[in-house]
């Protein structure tokens, strides 16, 4: 018989090597482990919508703090803590930080055992007796440095992912933005509809009563039901929109599309908008993530090509072997039985420099095609960022010339317009005519308003760090020419509102007072209807 100890140790590392493996205990793995699981329990095939477990796959209701009038910050917040192409790239940069480990760790050693069981054909020396099994334990050793450029390599890679993560995130910002503000623009437009049908009912009482007591024509009572209907026609498409700008929000939040979501009544629009596209510019390049993405890549590339030269240097494997003998089953009778231990070096040959000289350049073609990208990348940010600084400064110029000059002159003409049809001088299609415009003039300051929300929002994803944490450098005044500040209460379409006590102050701009219209009293019947103010009137102005 022969000594069967080594056999049990072989064994034993066999099994302890095979219980490293299992990772699942550790506490930091258990929070993934229930992850995985929830997330891969699905139904292999399409379930039908009658069967009880449709609804386990319906889309989620959301937190009662999310129902009602919230501001764009609460929605923001739940979208990167919910969404979840951002909770995708988060995990993607924890399973790049789980690699640095992994290449930066030696390969696992190789333990082998050769048995030979018949005693006859097996190995025989005739001073150290019969050899039964041949125990071998060997660990490759890679080239000085290549460890560390693996590691450096794989640090790159997780810096990719953080910048991806990041950019996911500004990505999230901005939609939830671009969202919020198209859903304040309907609920704005859908207030202002409903207050001008209100008047416009009015406009029908009046005329209704001057058709019964005066010579007034039918044309003009048909007028106003049409001026009625074609207000209906404008809120069936504006709650259309209210719909869709719900569902492209409650898509970010990761809610269901049905989810009552609102704005508050008065949306702030940041007033300061960037006048030095070359700062924006510079702003970009230093903050924003697909930049550092792209840098990141190139420095990854650069390992690359230091460990493709590596390849050109062998690796070293050291092993330990163990002979046993044993005297019983020995053909020599002065067999010894005394067991062997050997060391071996054992290293590969890189003489194929084709093949390395191949890998070498294909490292350094990957190196300055990221090179290549990233000067695109930079290119393509530039031009994004001066069409949104352009539309930008075109929707405030706009807004500007809305708000000082065409809306007063078209209420002042209406307001003219009233004063005649009150004395009977402007029929009553001039006066609707005049009605309408100043209702179109207030739905494009509500739409220039959201455009301009919009648009700021894109430009600070475009640059990739909000514009008004970063403002420019007011250049010194000298102090024989100072500048005299400005009155108060200075007239302008971008003098900053004072926010209410209480109220977190902010940038948004302040809204020239309009007048307050009065509702129009319908005439008593038999009476002549007077028009005190046709002027609408809106929550939001």
């Amino acid at each position: 018989m022969y000594r069967r100890g080594p056999l049990t140790l072989c064994a034993a590392l066999s099994l302890w090597v095979t219980g490293c493996a299992h990772v699942g205990g550790l506490p930091e793995y258990a929070e993934l482990e229930r992850g995985l699981h929830a997330a891969a329990h699905r139904p292999a095939h399409p379930i039908d919508p009658e069967e009880p477990g449709a609804v386990a796959l319906d889309p989620e209701l959301p937190p009662t703090e999310l129902l009602g009038a919230q501001p764009v910050d609460l929605y923001i917040h739940r979208a990167l803590a919910e969404n979840r192409i951002v909770q995708a790239a988060r995990y993607n940069v924890l399973a790049l930080k789980a690699l640095i480990p992994q290449v930066t760790a030696l390969d696992d050693p190789v333990v082998s055992n050769t048995i030979y069981p018949i005693p006859g054909v097996a190995p025989q020396y005739s001073i150290m007796g019969y050899n039964p099994y041949n125990l071998l334990l060997a660990q490759q050793f890679p080239w000085f440095g290549t460890l560390r450029l693996r590691g450096q390599a794989a640090e790159q890679d997780a810096q990719v992912a953080l910048a991806e993560l990041c950019a996911a995130q500004l990505d999230v910002v901005a939609t939830v933005k671009r969202a919020y503000f198209d859903l304040a623009f309907n609920e704005r437009s859908e207030r202002i509809l409903l207050e001008n049908r209100r008047l416009a009912e009015d406009f029908l009482q009046i005329t209704k009563a001057r058709y019964e007591t005066t010579n007034v024509g039918l044309q003009d009572v048909l007028s106003a039901e049409v001026a009625i209907r074609d207000l209906d026609r404008e809120l069936v498409r504006v709650r259309q929109g209210v719909a869709a700008a719900r569902a492209d929000l409650a898509q970010q939040l990761h809610v269901s599309p049905d989810s009552d979501l609102r704005t508050v009544p008065d949306v702030p629009i940041a007033a300061d908008v960037p006048e030095q596209v070359d700062r924006l510019y510079r702003l970009c390049v230093a903050a924003r993530p697909e930049f550092r993405g792209r840098l990141a890549a190139i420095a990854r590339d650069e390992r690359a090509v230091e460990l493709a030269r590596q390849r050109y240097y062998p690796n070293v494997t050291l092993g330990l072997s163990f002979m046993d003998m044993s005297r019983g089953n020995a053909v020599s009778p002065t067999a010894s039985g005394s067991p062997n231990v050997g060391l071996f070096v054992g290293f590969n040959l890189p003489i194929y420099h084709k093949r390395l000289d191949a890998g070498v350049v294909e490292a350094q073609a990957r190196a300055l095609a990221d090179a290549k990208l990233y000067e695109a990348e930079r290119d393509s940010a530039y031009r994004e960022v001066k069409d949104l600084f352009t539309q930008a400064q075109a929707q405030r110029s706009i807004l500007g010339y809305f708000r000082t000059d065409i809306l007063p002159r078209a209420t002042q003409a209406l307001e003219t317009v009233t004063s005649g049809y009150e004395t009977r001088t402007i029929d009553f299609p001039t006066l609707i005519t005049a009605w309408r415009e100043v209702l179109q003039i207030q739905l494009q300051i509500a739409q220039v308003e959201t455009e301009l929300g919009k648009a700021l929002a894109s430009l600070e994803r475009a640059v990739g760090v909000q514009i008004n944490a970063h403002p420019p450098t007011e250049p010194e005044v000298p102090e024989a020419a100072p500048i005299p500040p400005s009155p108060p209460d200075s007239p302008g379409p971008f003098r900053p509102v004072p926010p209410p006590a209480g109220a977190t102050p902010d940038r948004s701009q302040a809204r020239p007072a309009t007048p307050t219209s009065r509702r129009v009293r319908p005439a008593s019947p038999g009476t002549k209807g007077r028009v005190e103010a046709v002027l609408p009137r809106s929550d939001a102005d």
